[in-house]
């Protein structure tokens, strides 16, 4: 099962669809990534040889946005300095609460909480 920017690429799944499973990249970017890395539209994972992989990720790669580990750090970064900052966001982050001002009297009671390295 070979891996694509720490993602693994089931065999029997549609290369596309595994493609889209890396974290920071959809389905759209997903299928001009393949594209360009000569893969047909319905082609699996088990035609996913090493040098075709490698093209893969290096594609993937050279896009100017961070991906997968990199991309979850960041955005945990962020999270981790507005609760620092002790800002409202963070604090309702903090509390497991929705952030974005969703209503909260009948729904959103159960939204996991972030576990943070100073809590």
């Amino acid at each position: 099962m070979p891996f694509i920017i720490g993602t693994s690429i089931p065999e029997d799944k549609v290369l596309v669809q595994s493609v889209a499973n890396i974290y920071g990249i959809g389905l759209a970017q997903s299928r001009i990534l393949c594209k360009k890395a000569g893969f047909a539209p319905d082609s699996r994972g088990k035609n996913l040889t090493l040098p075709k992989g490698k093209i893969l990720e290096s594609l993937a790669e050279s896009m100017p946005l961070p991906l997968g580990p990199d991309l979850r750090r960041f955005q945990n970064d962020k999270i981790q300095r507005l609760c620092i900052l002790s800002t409202y966001r963070g604090s309702r982050h903090r509390k497991g609460l929705p952030v974005r001002g969703q209503r909260t009297h009948t729904n959103a009671k159960k939204r996991p909480q972030i576990k943070l390295n100073g809590d």
